[in-house]
């Protein structure tokens, strides 16, 4: 997908008014059957609907879903607020005004895909409401030091440059704009903002993706999601990205969206086309998060009696009393399993892109897994490579590095595996 590729217009631009406000609204009509997901974008905390700039668009016609951007109310074209922003301003957003933008729409369990700000509404609104899937963006579940830090840096910024100026290409009135965002970012009430009581309560699967060089947020954002939502949950940290993975790696983050977008809707494993990622889906450095799996006792001693049944693994009595590690533990070769697993799982494997691999290497056993330890897999995309000889697939290395609850790494090894490429000719 060429970043200059898809380039589009919205459709309609409609006002829909919510309390008697109005909001600017973007269509982009889909290709796809009806009854699908609409796909419904949320914007930063400084965004609106023309800021997303062409990529609602593009995702619309890779997805052949219907989309739709607003902005709320305050930014773009839609109507100034009010009243200033309060502490519960993003919960009032996704608790009162989408649901009653999504009733007027016609629009049920939709996509939501947030960002910054936009993905804190989308998770506070699908906590509540129903939702086919979530994509967030450098999303916040509580505030950090940096990114108070950035947005103070951003309001000196703002009052010594020509930044309102610039605003104002997409807002009608861009100080209101800044102002309502800053000032309560910087509200000494707002350090102690926090929706981690949201996340048990999301349980469609979720794509949440940051920037390594994110100045607002810290992985800690999305590895917290990771941790307590009880559904799928795919993490992808991206390099040479700051806080607009949209806009900083355009291309990667569109095959990704597409991919996870592609896989929430319901395929078989002979249709067409495959509905797993292809070679050109992977980005040489990206990082892939698995969900958490917890390991217990029973299913310790069941996988070692089959296949690896050494007295540490299968005999509790010599393990407590006179075993290395004063309890069972895993066997390696059941992490390394967990470890591919929770890879394949995720769905990138499926609907016949993977053809197999020759094998792995550099398999490491660092620490012992201890029964009901928590293991979750972080995944490198090391090398993403077309064959030369045979150019409809390629090679994909990929890095496994399993951790414990604690962030020790307990397994690590390298897969080599042969996936299919969306084209035969050259990148």
């Amino acid at each position: 997908m060429d970043d200059s590729a898809g380039a589009r217009r919205p459709d309609k631009i409609s006002a829909v008014n919510i309390d008697g406000a109005r909001l600017e609204v973007h269509h982009y009509k889909g290709t796809s059957e009806t009854g699908q997901p609409v796909l419904v974008f949320l914007h930063e905390g400084l965004g609106s609907a023309a800021m997303w700039r062409n990529f609602p668009g593009r995702l619309a016609r890779a997805t052949g879903l219907s989309a739709i951007v607003y902005s709320r109310r305050g930014y773009g074209t839609s109507a100034p607020r009010n009243r200033p922003y309060g502490v519960d301003f993003m919960h009032e957003e996704a608790r009162r005004t989408l649901p009653q933008l999504l009733t007027k729409l016609g629009i049920s369990a939709p996509i939501l895909i947030g960002h910054s700000d936009g993905g804190s509404i989308a998770l506070i609104h699908a906590a509540e409401h129903p939702v086919t899937g979530l994509i967030l963006e450098a999303p916040h579940i509580y505030v950090e030091d940096i990114c108070v830090n950035a947005i103070d840096a951003a309001r000196e910024t703002f009052e010594a440059s020509n930044l309102a100026e610039k605003l104002g290409r997409y807002h009608n009135d861009p100080v209101h704009a800044f102002r309502g965002w800053n000032d309560i970012w910087l509200e000494a009430a707002f350090r102690d903002w926090n929706i981690e009581a949201c996340l048990p309560h999301v349980t469609c699967p979720v794509l949440a993706i940051q920037g390594e060089t994110d100045q607002y947020g810290t992985m800690a954002q999305i590895d917290g999601i990771a941790a307590a939502a009880p559904g799928p949950v795919e993490l992808i940290k991206v390099p040479d990205c700051g806080h607009s993975p949209h806009r900083d790696q355009a291309n990667l983050v569109l095959r990704r969206m597409a991919a996870f977008i592609n896989g929430l809707r319901t395929r078989r494993m002979d249709d067409d086309e495959p509905s797993g990622r292809y070679l050109e889906d992977y980005a040489e450095g990206e990082v892939i998060v698995s969900r958490p799996y917890s390991l217990s006792r029973r299913e310790i001693m069941t996988f070692a009696r089959a296949y690896d049944a050494q007295p540490i693994h299968v005999n509790e009595a010599y393990a407590v009393g006179d075993g290395p590690f004063r309890d069972i533990i895993a066997s390696g070769f059941q992490t390394v399993s967990i470890a591919f697993g929770l890879f394949a799982e995720a769905g990138f494997l499926d609907g016949g892109v993977s053809l197999g691999g020759p094998g792995m290497d550099d398999v490491r056993w660092l620490a012992p897994v201890y029964p009901d330890d928590t293991l979750i897999n972080h995944i490198t995309v090391l090398e993403a490579r077309r064959s030369q000889s045979k150019p409809d697939r390629g090679i994909l290395r990929l890095g496994h590095d399993l951790r414990n609850q604690n962030g020790e790494s307990v397994t690590t090894c390298s897969t080599v595996t042969f996936v299919r490429s969306r084209t035969s000719g050259p990148d």
